[in-house]
């Protein structure tokens, strides 16, 4: 992999790559009419770890917890990166909430199963906080319609409606507005991606609220709440 895309402590993507290429996903799967699911999650109680083994330790942790994701979702076509320090950020293209919540079960209880050997002969165990996100297909054309419409309104704020002769004759051609809003009606949200992250990181900080070591999702808690 690219040196630039990819994490060189874990070999994973890492965040500047999710965050480039995940509208492009967004892109294909809204054309495909298919879900779109955010797994982020962190290792629980990290900064312990470090304090009682040592840095070498901890990153050792990374990579075997980072290897951990790779063997468990090699069957699958996610996106694994390194989001920053000890949080993870996974994408799942083309996969329903529920395949995302059995799949998040999963890596959550083979994190924890896993042990660490080092090379003073501890063994050194963790846990994870996951929380997840699914955008359907439907919600984000109800995403791109509530956009659209906010950007309507501060075009039609921003006219000025004049009665020239220039004006009047220009009344047959296409108006720079028109074809404004024609532009803004194809494109996504320029805060898309980082709606999808957000609503993860919110489920993630449930998770730990509840005890860590969880699986909790946004869409559920967003159902709740309605």
């Amino acid at each position: 992999l690219n040196m630039a895309l990819t994490d060189t402590l874990t070999g994973l993507y890492n965040r500047r790559y999710l965050t480039v290429h995940l509208e492009k996903l967004l892109r294909r799967n809204e054309e495909s009419h298919k879900s779109i699911t955010v797994l982020l999650f962190d290792i629980d109680y990290f900064k312990k770890v470090n304090d009682t083994y040592g840095h070498n330790v901890g990153d050792q942790v990374l990579r075997e917890v980072a290897q951990v994701l790779i063997d468990s979702l090699a069957t699958t076509d996610a996106i694994i990166s390194r989001y920053g320090g000890e949080e993870f950020l996974i994408v799942l293209p083309n996969t329903a909430h529920a395949e995302t919540l059995s799949i998040a079960e999963q890596l959550r209880v083979r994190i924890a199963e896993h042990v660490i050997q080092t090379e003073d002969k501890d063994s050194v165990k963790v846990t994870a906080s996951l929380g997840i996100y699914t955008l359907t297909a439907d919600e984000l054309t109800v995403i791109k319609d509530r956009h659209f419409l906010k950007e309507q309104a501060l075009l039609s704020s921003q006219a000025k409606p004049t009665r020239t002769r220039a004006a009047v004759f220009s009344q047959n051609k296409p108006s720079g507005s028109a074809n404004a809003l024609s532009d803004i009606q194809q494109q996504l949200p320029k805060d898309i991606c980082q709606h999808l992250i957000s609503s993860a990181d919110k489920a993630l900080y449930e998770a730990k609220d509840r005890g860590r070591n969880e699986v909790v999702s946004a869409n559920d808690l967003l159902a709740v709440e309605a």
